[in-house]
C-alpha cells in the first residue's frame, strides 16, 4: 500500500512540522517533510488528517500484562495484551516477566512475527528474580538470596536470543557480578526493587548498570545526606530513567525533578501495568497467577478502585501497598504534558524515541523518519484532552477497550 498522509501537525518527535506530508510504501516510510517541498506522486492514496496530530507510535518497554491476562501465561495471553496495548496507541512493547515459566508464550509470539491488530513485541524485559525481598510488595518473607550467574544463564538461553532487558539489586550477594555478565553478554543491565546505597549505585554504574526501573519506587530515595538510589539516578548521565507517570506512583513534582535533572534524552516513560489493567474496579484474586520468581508471592488479592491497584491486605497509607499501574503510558503522555507542562513533543518524545533508544530500537521504529518503519498514532487536536481520541497509523479497526477510541491498522 502506498499511503501519503497531510497533516497540519507532525511531531518527529524532536521536531514539530507544520503542514506537513509523510509518505509511506508498504510498512515503511519513503519520506517526511513539509508539503511545499515533497510531491505526493499520483499513484498515492491521500489522508488529509487536518488538526490532528501525527506521532511516532508509543513504546513501552515495562508491561507486565493488561486485560486480564499477565503476560508469563503463554502465548494467547501475550496476544490479548498486545491487542489491549494498540488500542491505548501502544505499537510496540517489551513483555515484563520474571521466571523462566513465563518465558515461553513470549518467545513464541516473537518468532512468529507481528499479529494484525495487536502492538509489535520486540523483546523481554525480565524484572526478577535478582529482586532485593525488602523492596517487593507486602512483607519481607526471606532473606536476600544470591544472585547466581547459572539463572541468568538458564533465562538467556530461554530467550533464545530476544532478551532486551535483565533487572538486577547491585545489593544481592553477588549483585556486581551479576551486572558484569549482563552487559558482557549484549544485555541492558537495569536496577529494580534494591536498598542499595549511592556508593553502591555508582559502583553498580561502574559495573555496567545503564538502566532505572520505574524511577522512585522500591528503591533507595534521596535524604541530604544520603543520597541514595535515586540521587544517583538523578545525578549519574549514564542512566536512562523508566518513569511511571499515571499521576499515583510518582508526584507531578518529582516528575518534574527528574526530568530537570536528567534532562529530555534520559527519561521514557513506562505504563508497568499488570492485567487488572482495562478491567473494572474490584477485588482480583491472583493467587497462583503471580510467582515468587517476580513479585515475591503466590497468593495475592489486590484491588482496583479509581484507577489504582493496592494490596488487599494492607491499608493505603502503608507503603509498598500500591501495586502496578493500570494505565497505558498514553496517560503519561497526557500528564507530562498537562501537569509537568512540557511541550506535546517532547512528552510524545518520553514515549517513543527515548524507550526505543533504552532498549537498542530506535534503528527501526520509535521516530518518524525515511526509511523507518511506519508506526505512529494521529491524535485529535480540538479536545482539551488530546487522549480521547487515537488513530492508528495502518489502521482497519476501531478499537473501545482503552480509555480513548483507537483506529488500528497493521
Amino acid at each position: 500500500m502506498k499511503l501519503a498522509i497531510k497533516t497540519q501537525r507532525l511531531l518527529t518527535p524532536l521536531i514539530e512540522m507544520r503542514d506537513a506530508v509523510m509518505l509511506i510504501d508498504g510498512e515503511h516510510i519513503e519520506a517526511v517533510g513539509l508539503q511545499a517541498y515533497i510531491p505526493v506522486p499520483a499513484e498515492y492514496e491521500v489522508w488529509d488528517v487536518g488538526e490532528r496530530i501525527v506521532a511516532p507510535g508509543l513504546i513501552d518497554v515495562h508491561n507486565h500484562g493488561a486485560n486480564g491476562y499477565f503476560a508469563r501465561e503463554g502465548a494467547e495471553a501475550v496476544i490479548e495484551v498486545s491487542k489491549w496495548l494498540a488500542g491505548a496507541g501502544t505499537t510496540s512493547w517489551l513483555s515484563n516477566v520474571g521466571d523462566l515459566e513465563g518465558l515461553g508464550g513470549a518467545v513464541e509470539i516473537i518468532k512468529g512475527g507481528r499479529q494484525q491488530g495487536a502492538a509489535s513485541l520486540e523483546g523481554i524485559h525480565v524484572e526478577g528474580p535478582f529482586l532485593h525481598p525488602k523492596y517487593l510488595p507486602g512483607e519481607p518473607k526471606d532473606p536476600p538470596r544470591p544472585a547466581e550467574l547459572s539463572t541468568y544463564h538458564a533465562f538467556l538461553e530461554a530467550c533464545q536470543g530476544h532478551l532486551v532487558m535483565m533487572d538486577c539489586s547491585p545489593d544481592l550477594p553477588g549483585g556486581l557480578e551479576m551486572i558484569r555478565e549482563i552487559r558482557r553478554t549484549g544485555v541492558i543491565a537495569c536496577f529494580a526493587h534494591g536498598e542499595a546505597d549511592y556508593e553502591l549505585f555508582m559502583r553498580a554504574v561502574d559495573a555496567g548498570l545503564t538502566h532505572i526501573t520505574h524511577t522512585y519506587n522500591v528503591m533507595s530515595g534521596m535524604h541530604h545526606r544520603r543520597p541514595g538510589v535515586v540521587g544517583g539516578a538523578l545525578t549519574c548521565d549514564a542512566v536512562m530513567c523508566e518513569l511511571t507517570a499515571d499521576g499515583f506512583h510518582v508526584h507531578p513534582v518529582a516528575m518534574d525533578v527528574l526530568l530537570r535533572c536528567k534532562g529530555l534524552d534520559r527519561v521514557c516513560l513506562v505504563s508497568d501495568t499488570q492485567a487488572a489493567a482495562g478491567l473494572p474496579d474490584g477485588v482480583y484474586d491472583w493467587s497462583g497467577r503471580i510467582i515468587d520468581g517476580e513479585f515475591g508471592w503466590t497468593d495475592v488479592t489486590l484491588v482496583k478502585k479509581n484507577g489504582v491497584v493496592r494490596l488487599a491486605d494492607q491499608k493505603e497509607s502503608q507503603d509498598g501497598s500500591l501495586s502496578s499501574s493500570v494505565w497505558p503510558i498514553i496517560r503519561g503522555v497526557h500528564n507530562i504534558a498537562h501537569l509537568v507542562g512540557l511541550p506535546l513533543k517532547d512528552a510524545v518524545r518520553l514515549a517513543s524515541l527515548n524507550p526505543a533508544k533504552a532498549a537498542g530500537l530506535d534503528g527501526h521504529i520509535g521516530s518518524l523518519e525515511a526509511d523507518k518503519r511506519a508506526d505512529l498514532i494521529i491524535i485529535a487536536s480540538h479536545r482539551p484532552d488530546f487522549s480521547n481520541y487515537l488513530l492508528g497509523s495502518t489502521a482497519d479497526r476501531v478499537v473501545r477497550h482503552a480509555v480513548c477510541s483507537v483506529l488500528v491498522r497493521r
